[in-house]
């Protein structure tokens, strides 16, 4: 089978703490077998968005470590930590729920049931330094997986009725782009499935006539 996938698929793939994560996950490995293409725009948003969210996951690790070197006190469990930790960082911008799968990722695989202040600061340490690492090696296996389709950046402007027609749909101006770089995927790739974790432009897409596209199925992995 041959499948083109959205921005938030390999995003939600190599990043562990990203709510997609499972999903994306469950996807790509189902299908590691087949043939699933990413175009030079889809590759180029994945790098930018990785880029700017592991900034973002930095500074929140680093204010934890600095607050959790500073704190005298213990937590009787991971519910006290937690609240702890959220209350602190407010001012991150990071998504909330992602710090909090971070700080669950964190204490369950440091095996806590009590929280001595001292412990959990050194191990939190040992956390950050292995944190960046990580995901690298998720980036490489994904770059084992994907298949590029290199139709250049500006390839909506060859099929810039499509794209315009998408738009009138409601479908975002950066999606409208990376469905015509699908388009031009399914036109060497038969029977080509267009895979995305936005329900509601997957909703929109199939509400109407796409026959115009080369792209046999529009299917949401959320």
């Amino acid at each position: 089978m041959n499948f083109f996938v959205d921005t938030n698929i390999p995003i939600g793939y190599t990043v562990i703490h990203d709510r997609l994560h499972e999903k994306s996950k469950t996807f790509i490995d189902n299908h590691e077998t087949d043939s699933i293409f990413w175009s030079t725009l889809v590759k180029k948003e994945y790098h930018e968005t990785l880029n700017d969210l592991i900034d973002e996951v930095k500074i929140f690790l680093e204010y934890c470590k600095s607050i959790l070197k500073a704190n005298q006190n213990d937590f009787i469990n991971y519910y006290e930590f937690e609240n702890f930790i959220l209350n602190k960082t407010k001012e991150c911008t990071l998504d909330y729920r992602k710090k909090q799968k971070i700080l669950e990722d964190f204490w369950k695989n440091t095996n806590f049931n009590e929280g001595i202040g001292e412990i959990i600061y050194f191990k939190f340490r040992e956390f950050l330094h292995d944190f960046q690492q990580l995901y690298i090696k998720r980036q490489k296996m994904l770059r084992e997986i994907m298949i590029l389709h290199n139709c250049g950046l500006d390839n909506y402007l060859r099929y810039f009725n499509y794209a315009k027609q998408l738009y009138e749909w409601g479908v975002h101006r950066p999606d409208c782009k990376i469905i015509a770089d699908a388009h031009d995927c399914g036109k060497t790739h038969d029977n080509l499935i267009f895979v995305s974790a936005d329900k509601k432009m997957i909703k929109i897409i199939t509400s109407h006539n796409t026959s115009f596209l080369n792209i046999a199925e529009f299917k949401s992995c959320n």
